[in-house]
């Protein structure tokens, strides 16, 4: 075979896998096949190994994976031309990882057990990708069938990565059953037995107590985050809001909620009760009698004197006090007191914009942070989750920020800490009419299943909406026009396994790669001296 028909063989890879994402993941399913082509790629350059050199699977994977990133992560470069680094670094990684995988099984003479060692070595890429400085989950696989909430259900007992896991079982399976020869029973029963036992919770589920409920408004201003965001002043903000949220009012209403960064004064901390725009909001809101609002802001905290973080800017005319910026989520009280309000400030920030990455070991990382408006460069953090007890209702809500969202090990300890209702505040107008802001409202759908929790989401631009413990979408707004939708949401207050112990699968399966990846090296060496010997 030449190796231009090899390449194209790889290339199928990366079509099949750009397909399975296409218009926010309609054809899903073919994830589950997407990975055969570079299966037997990565077969044929074992088997002719004296053709090839050593790094032939990192090439030929690359551009197929490559593909797959461009096509669905290039809107970043939208906000910042600095995002077009995005799926060239991404494709790296993935190409690595069959890098690795092609040199155990290598090692390990090619046995049918070895095409499993993949699992092992992804598992520990997406590990990596949550948990480092450049932290990166928007393409991990278990993301793929955020548009099929019905065939995952069982994302409440694994999380996302199940799904990682899954994709890559059903692939490998199959390929050893075409590779053999074999019936496909074992391929069918792999696919079969996850989505039956998905099917079951589906139509079993049922709400805790669907009696509880609270009335939530969700509204969308669609500032235009180029043109009208930090143009329009503050209190013309609000009149939007109310606008919008005026006729769905009613002393029914439990929660306003808003959207990331919709408050437009820059606001230190201590003084969040004197803010113009959040003194309009509880005067509008007094009128009715238990309505209040979640709201997003940009704010400063004060650090006591001496204290130095790495989030930490000096104070002006001071030598020894620093303050931190913050992107923040507020719960503002009925009663407007500053010691009732309560803040959650954004701790999984985007890299490049809200963190500088590796900053503690390369300060200078600071001057390239992206300026996207509002705060630029590193954000101060929550050292633990912080939700929102309400001091009026026996109700206790969360609000993840933006990207927070598409972390499900971090947003599950909302639910671990007593939130019955998930908030989603965010802001995807940076992006444009692409497959980004999509893309980030599917990620919603399977926070809710994870944590059997109903969830409102708040864009300034994108989608709002209302989504069921099941993934459903129970109403939505239309893209880019103003907005505002309500409903009744259920309380919850039982924890799913996923709530309780998050992602269990991940940090085993990826201590086990790392094991891999030492007796890898060990057999490799004392095979290089036999062959000298």
């Amino acid at each position: 075979m030449t190796k231009k028909k090899l390449l194209l063989i790889a290339m199928l890879s990366g079509f099949l896998q750009f397909l399975s994402w296409f218009h926010t993941m309609l054809l899903a399913p073919l994830m589950l096949i997407a990975f055969i082509p570079l299966l037997w790629v990565e077969d044929y350059i074992l088997c002719n190994k004296e053709l090839f050199s050593k790094g032939a699977v990192f090439r030929y994977s690359y551009l197929p994976f490559l593909f797959f990133t461009f096509t669905q992560t290039y809107w970043i470069a939208k906000a910042t031309p600095v995002g077009i680094i995005v799926p060239f670094y991404e494709a790296c990684f993935m190409a690595l990882v069959f890098q690795l995988y092609h040199y155990t099984r290598k090692v390990s003479k090619y046995t049918d057990g070895s095409y499993f060692f993949l699992i092992f070595y992804w598992i520990l890429f997406e590990f990596v990708q949550f948990n480092w400085d450049v932290n990166f989950p928007w393409l991990n696989l278990g993301n793929t069938f955020a548009s099929y909430p019905i065939l995952v259900q069982w994302y409440s007992v694994t999380g996302m990565e199940g799904g990682s896991i899954w994709i890559l079982l059903c692939n490998i399976v199959i390929y050893i059953s075409y590779k053999k020869k074999q019936k496909y029973y074992i391929p069918i029963a792999v696919f079969a037995l996850p989505v039956i036992i998905s099917l079951w919770q589906w139509f079993d589920y049922k709400d805790d107590s669907p009696e509880k409920k609270i009335e939530v408004i969700a509204v969308q201003p669609n500032l235009n985050p180029y043109t009208e965001q930090y143009a329009v002043p503050p209190l013309q903000v609000v009149d939007r809001v109310k606008n919008l949220i005026n006729p769905l009012m009613d002393d029914n209403v439990d929660y306003v909620l808003m959207p990331e960064s919709s408050i437009q004064e820059y606001a230190w901390e201590d003084l969040l009760d004197s803010v113009p725009s959040v003194l309009e909001l509880n005067q509008f809101l007094s009128r009715w009698k238990k309505a209040e609002v979640v709201a997003g802001l940009s704010s400063q905290r004060l650090l006591p004197k001496g204290v130095k973080s790495e989030a930490a800017r000096k104070l002006p005319d001071s030598d020894d006090e620093y303050f931190e910026s913050c992107n923040i989520a507020i719960d503002i009280p009925r009663s407007g007191k500053l010691d009732d309000f309560t803040i959650h400030h954004k701790t999984v920030l985007t890299v490049g914009v809200e963190k500088m990455p590796f900053k503690k070991y390369l300060s200078f990382v600071e001057k390239f942070a992206l300026d996207l408006g509002g705060t630029v460069g590193t954000l101060g953090i929550d050292d633990s989750v912080v939700v929102f007890p309400s001091k009026t209702k026996d109700v206790t809500v969360s609000a993840a920020i933006c990207y927070e969202s598409a972390d499900g090990n971090y947003v599950r300890q909302f639910v671990k800490k007593g939130s019955q209702v998930l908030f989603i505040i965010t802001n995807d107008g940076w992006w444009g009419d692409t497959p980004g802001y999509k893309q980030h409202f599917q990620f919603a759908r399977l926070r809710a299943i994870e944590n059997r929790r109903y969830v409102a989401r708040a864009a300034n631009t994108g989608i709002s909406a209302f989504i069921s413990p099941r993934g459903e979408i129970m109403k939505k707004t239309p893209y880019w026009q103003q907005a505002a939708i309500k409903t009744g949401l259920p309380l919850q207050s039982s924890q799913t396994f996923f709530s309780l112990n998050g992602d269990i699968l991940m940090r085993p399966l990826s201590f086990f790669a790392v094991l891999l990846l030492v007796y890898s090296f060990i057999v490799s060496r004392i095979q290089r001296k036999e062959k000298t010997k």
